[in-house]
């Protein structure tokens, strides 16, 4: 997989990864790019090789069993120094330094969480676009302007659904982005002369 697709595949589990430990969904992905060699060796959705066995790695019906067995493994007692960082960095630290790693990470896990790190949106991009996801819903407003703007907004969330392959970089998805940020900005003005004429109308 590329990077792109590994993130695309794998981002929802380290989501839940990461809100049941508190390390970063992007340093969660870049230990699991490692052990499976960018998803091309991924057994019984064990992205993480946790061992059953001394010998054996368990096999896991589904990812969000996987998951579940990846929280409680790291609060089994021996990764308590990955679960104290509190900064990406430190964390990438702290993995290839635990138990889990036992030196065979190199030491160094940004070859795969730097070109991962590429497909990440910031918080305030995640809002964005949970903004919009919130209001497109087929609905059209009863004004040129206001209808204009949802459609800008969809022909912009379209453009990050299905950013241009290969994908280099993340600036197109920024791109659209920025463009959704000002649809939306059109779309509050809209509406609002909307709710201005209709509260003369009713006066």
């Amino acid at each position: 997989m590329t990077p792109a697709q590994f993130a695309g595949s794998y981002n929802p589990t380290a989501r839940a990864v990461g809100a049941g430990t508190g390390i970063d969904n992007v340093v969660l992905l870049a230990q699991w790019a490692n052990e499976t060699a960018w998803g091309t060796a991924v057994a019984g959705n064990n992205l993480g090789n946790i061992r059953c066995s001394p010998t054996n790695f368990c096999s896991y019906a589904s990812l969000d069993d996987f998951a579940t067995a990846c929280i409680a493994t790291f609060h089994n007692g021996f990764y308590n120094a990955v679960l104290a960082a509190k900064t990406p960095e430190d964390q990438l630290a702290a993995l290839v330094a635990s138990p889990w790693s036992s030196g065979h990470y190199g030491g160094n896990l940004h070859p795969f969480y730097d070109p991962l790190e590429a497909y990440e949106m910031t918080p305030a991009q995640d809002q964005t676009l949970n903004a919009i996801y919130g209001i497109l819903s087929g609905a059209r407003l009863p004004s040129k302007a206001a209808d204009q703007a949802l459609k800008d907004i969809e022909a912009a969330v379209h453009a990050i659904q299905k950013p241009p392959a290969p994908v280099v970089d993340f600036k197109p998805v920024l791109d659209a982005i920025a463009q959704v940020q000002t649809a939306l900005a059109a779309l509050q003005t809209a509406v609002t002369a909307i709710k201005v004429k209709t509260d003369k109308d009713l006066a």
